[in-house]
């Protein structure tokens, strides 16, 4: 078993072992059984486990302590990952979404299990309290390293500020959605992806681990340039796939964006492209309510006529060579920085087939 797999193991197992800690430690399971059940299902659900994952190997990358704190680890590093369920939980109540990895989003499941209609308001206010217990349990989860004092309070601030910035870009998001498309820039957009994506999902991670290891500054700096490219690279190629993959590739809705109308680089760049009777006909399935599927498949070719999935794409292979010339002068232990470029490829390879349909 290669150190991916192996290491995507045993967070998935030290996830089950925390959650099965917290229902008794803070009497999650016994307060109330379907919170705790419910919460229990969507952390446990499939899942990358991307971002504990970076900060592992970033930590171990970086440390000079070798692996006597192995176990303590997997379990700080699942911090990451329980941000990402809380940030996930409440995104999919403001998206209105109905499917996440594969199974109902957690409002949904709520509803189920209390057999009112699917789109009962009871499923979205459970759901906002068990985001905010999720929340409480990643800080928890945090503090389990025994690492130096002084570097576990640089790592809380690191994690307050990424939570923080990551709400401001999620504010953004809607907010630019409220707009018109040719009010929009693309300053804007990469902004907001930049806050809502990018920060905690791949910097925040890597430098999180770096800083419990006790990296220099300079490395620091390189890790968040590192962070923030894969991070843009990673969103622009989630675009691609909301409009042109399946849902059951992904593992949750698709055209969903087009949907609801979202301002993403891909939309900015089709309305930029475009002219004439296509740009009245964009600008009016944006502000259409509803949409229909053959409205979304109109989207679709608008996208392609406009070339603006091929603009996407190389902005993708241009944030990947940064992102690689950065990894290059990283001076990370050789295992863990082999690995971090493999586990880079492996994240940001899903448009890959998107490519072959060109």
């Amino acid at each position: 078993m290669n150190m991916l797999k192996k290491l995507k193991k045993d967070i998935d197992a030290e996830l089950r072992s925390f959650l099965k800690d917290a229902a008794t430690d803070l009497g999650l399971k016994a307060g109330s059984p379907l919170l705790y059940s419910g919460i229990k299902d969507f952390v446990e659900r499939g899942g990358k486990r991307l971002r504990p994952m970076l900060l592992a190997i970033s930590y171990l990358g970086y440390t000079k302590r070798g692996k006597s704190s192995y176990k303590d680890l997997l379990r700080c590093s699942l911090s990451l990952e329980l941000l990402h369920s809380f940030l996930l939980v409440h995104d999919d109540i403001i998206d209105k979404s109905v499917l996440r990895r594969g199974k109902p989003t957690l409002h949904r499941l709520f509803n189920k299990r209390f057999g009112v209609p699917s789109k009962d308001d009871l499923g979205v206010s459970l759901s906002i309290v068990a985001g905010d217990v999720i929340f409480a349990l990643a800080t928890r989860a945090l503090l389990s390293l025994d690492e130096d004092p002084a570097r576990k309070e640089q790592a809380i601030l690191e994690f307050s500020k990424t939570a923080a910035r990551t709400g401001i870009g999620e504010f953004s998001d809607v907010v630019n959605d409220t707009k018109k498309v040719e009010k929009i820039t693309e300053k804007e957009i990469l902004l907001t992806y930049t806050l809502k994506t990018a920060k905690y999902t791949f910097e925040s991670p890597l430098l999180t681990g770096a800083i419990l290891a006790g990296a220099g500054k300079q490395e620091l700096r390189k890790l968040s340039r590192l962070g923030i490219a894969l991070g843009l690279a990673f969103q622009v190629q989630d675009d691609l796939l909301d409009a042109f993959s399946t849902s059951k590739r992904i593992g949750k809705s698709v055209l969903s964006d087009l949907a609801e109308s979202k301002k993403t680089l891909l939309v900015w760049k089709t309305y930029k492209n475009l002219a004439g009777k296509d740009r009245k006909l964009l600008k009016h399935l944006l502000e259409k309510n509803k949409k229909t599927r053959k409205d979304l498949l109109k989207f679709r070719q608008l996208i392609k006529t406009a070339g603006a999935d091929r603009y996407c794409l190389k902005k993708t292979d241009a944030l990947l060579r940064e992102a690689n010339t950065i990894l290059a002068g990283l001076r990370m232990k050789r295992e863990y920085k082999t690995s971090l470029k493999r586990l880079i490829r492996e994240s940001l390879s899903k448009t890959a087939s998107l490519k072959l349909q060109k």
